[in-house]
């Protein structure tokens, strides 16, 4: 079955619209129009203390909603990744702003092939 490339607009196939799907999510709050019922608790999260037990939290918020709203995917690891080297300026302001590095990856139930996903959250 095809989609569109949120971007682009283009027609996209397979594991690239499964990708698309799970980003989409990740980020949702239950503001879908006609999906209400999608939800991840990860954007309710981004401004509480980055800490150990949050951290905990984002990828428990994250790995719950794809095992719930995701069927085409097996979940392999869920990572929170802050910035590399917090000594460099740039990556200190990275850090002093929050950001950090979402890293999911699955399995397509469909192909068998690995997808991975990587968004930046602040």
């Amino acid at each position: 079955m095809a989609g569109y490339d949120a971007e682009t607009g283009k027609p996209i196939y397979g594991d690239a619209r499964i990708a698309q799907a799970m980003r989409r999510l990740v980020q949702t709050r239950g503001d879908l129009v006609m999906r209400r019922h999608l939800r991840c608790e990860l954007p309710d999260l981004i401004d509480t203390p980055h800490n150990a037990a949050q951290r905990v939290l984002f990828q428990a918020a994250v790995a719950t909603a794809i095992h719930e709203y995701e069927q085409r995917v097996e979940l392999e690891e869920v990572r929170l990744v802050a910035p590399a080297s917090p000594s460099e300026p740039e990556a200190a302001k990275r850090v002093a702003d929050g950001e950090n590095r979402l890293e999911v990856l699955a399995v397509s139930r469909e192909t068998g092939r690995p997808i991975s996903l990587i968004e930046v959250v602040k």
